[in-house]
């Protein structure tokens, strides 16, 4: 993405693209939150029925920088995993990430997430950058991995 995006508008448009999902009253979209007494410390967006080829999309997984590593990212995908099992459980599961974001597609790849195209973004302002789409044939697959 650009560095103008990320500096001047990421956050704005960040902020539109959640109040508008959460706002809605949505039985195909789940989020889960990691937390500890003080601090949220990850989340998980997961939607059912996002593709009739691909299935449920996670559309998000976010963790602090500080706890990656510490199996906060591993729970929340279970999390998802296991509520996408619970509404369709042949339902299979993808989501995309950066091509450069090496250290996230290793992570996806040990927990048997498949690269199944490589192609570029459509996010605004992401330059056209190069993306995986990393998938799970279903989501039982993707719980028994998160174990």
């Amino acid at each position: 993405m650009s560095s103008d995006f990320l500096e001047n508008h990421a956050q704005n448009e960040r902020f539109c693209h959640w109040q508008s999902l959460l706002n809605q009253s949505n039985r195909d979209v789940a989020v889960f939150v990691a937390e500890n007494e003080e601090n949220i410390e990850g989340f998980i967006c997961v939607m059912l029925k996002k593709d009739t080829q691909w299935g449920a999309y996670i559309d998000s997984l976010h963790v602090s920088s500080a706890l990656r590593g510490q199996g906060a990212g591993k729970k929340l995908l279970h999390q998802a995993a296991e509520w996408v099992c619970s509404e369709d459980a042949k339902s299979p599961l993808y989501l995309w990430v950066f091509e450069d974001n090496v250290r996230a597609t290793s992570f996806y790849q040990r927990l048997g997430g498949v690269i199944t195209e490589h192609t570029v973004s459509d996010m605004p302002s992401s330059d056209n950058a190069p993306v995986f789409r990393i998938s799970w044939e279903n989501a039982a697959q993707l719980v028994i991995s998160t174990r």
